[in-house]
């Protein structure tokens, strides 16, 4: 999947979990809670978060930081919520018309859990060090990937509100919603890979850490033993968004739908 090859590249292999809270998170099952794509025969959008999680694990799994490093690093990232968005039309034989970066700023939109829509910071806006990483990662997806990776916008939001309170907190209760143009890419949270994952004593399956009910029996869960692993999503289950109806999306959006 084009998604899953993006994120190897941003931020290497996660090849080791990373410590957060006392839990070390499955990297494979973090990587399918952040990202997101929907598709039909006539448009592709793919969009991948990416929280201050996602870089603490990254960069704990590389071995190349101090956990002071990693600390400094993540803190400057705290202030904001990045993510990147590949957004085009499909033509023949599986190619696709991506948009430009640019253009995508203004059709992107982030819904936090209180129903307020953010735009993306401009430049002036965000801090010399988070700019200078978001505008690094652009050309050496272009140099890894080809078009795709040159046509990904990392845009930055508001992570913090005017109270002092994140905007989205991917462990707390809530949901977040990523708008491109008149497709909506549902997070709803906290993010189950972040916790501990939940285990029906009776039947012995385990689901994610925000699940508090068996879905199929209803029976309460209870978290599971230490060392569980989070299990594999079912097809029905994997963050794959709805087609969306193709008279409504523009070839290249430029405004929010």
């Amino acid at each position: 999947m084009l998604i899953r090859r993006m994120v190897w590249l941003l931020a290497g292999l996660l090849l080791s979990a990373s410590a957060m809270g006392g839990y070390k998170p499955d990297p494979n099952a973090l990587i399918r809670d952040l990202q997101r794509q929907s598709q039909s025969h006539e448009r592709m959008t793919l969009v991948l978060w990416l929280p201050p999680e996602f870089w603490r694990a990254s960069l704990d799994s590389q071995g190349r930081m101090t956990p002071q490093s990693i600390d400094l690093f993540v803190k400057e990232l705290e202030p904001y919520v990045v993510v990147a968005v590949a957004d085009g039309q499909t033509g023949m034989l599986g190619s696709v018309n991506f948009a430009e970066p640019e253009s995508l700023r203004s059709a992107v939109t982030i819904e936090v859990s209180d129903g307020k829509f953010l735009s993306a910071l401009s430049d002036s806006e965000i801090s010399p060090g988070v700019r200078n990483l978001t505008q690094m990662m652009g050309p050496v997806l272009g140099n890894m990937m080809g078009a795709l990776g040159a046509h990904v916008a990392f845009l930055v939001f508001p992570g913090i509100d005017k109270a002092g309170h994140p905007t989205v907190n991917a462990s707390k209760e809530g949901m977040f919603i990523v708008h491109v143009g008149t497709i909506a890419m549902r997070y709803q949270l906290p993010l189950g890979s972040l916790l501990p994952p939940m285990i029906d004593a009776k039947s012995g399956e385990t689901f994610p850490g925000n699940y508090h009910f068996n879905p199929f029996t209803g029976v309460k869960l209870s978290p599971a033993p230490p060392g569980a692993a989070q299990p594999a999503p079912s097809p029905a289950s994997e963050p794959i968004a709805p087609e969306q109806p193709t008279t409504e999306v523009p070839a290249h959006p430029s405004s929010q739908g």
